[in-house]
């Protein structure tokens, strides 16, 4: 995997006290720390991008009607 620096500026110093405090909990430098977060966070998909895939995907063919009228015929109605 390649990997990139990163620089991020302008960090209170408040959150950084607390994300080395964090860090050195687990044992981890503040570098390791982040750089585990930020992966993370990127293998989690957002909401948007969750919905946008799912409107990529084809039509099953269904609409609401037939749902209703599959769930009544498995109940018995």
């Amino acid at each position: 995997m390649e990997t990139k620096p990163i620089q991020i500026r302008d960090v209170p110093s408040d959150a950084l006290n607390v994300m080395r405090m964090r860090a050195s909990a687990e044992g981890m430098s503040l570098t390791a720390y982040l750089r585990r977060m930020v992966i993370e966070a990127a293998a989690q998909p957002t909401v948007a991008e969750v919905l946008a895939h799912a409107a990529q995907r084809p039509s099953p063919g269904l609409n609401m009607s037939d749902i209703v009228a599959a769930t009544r015929a498995g109940r018995g109605e």
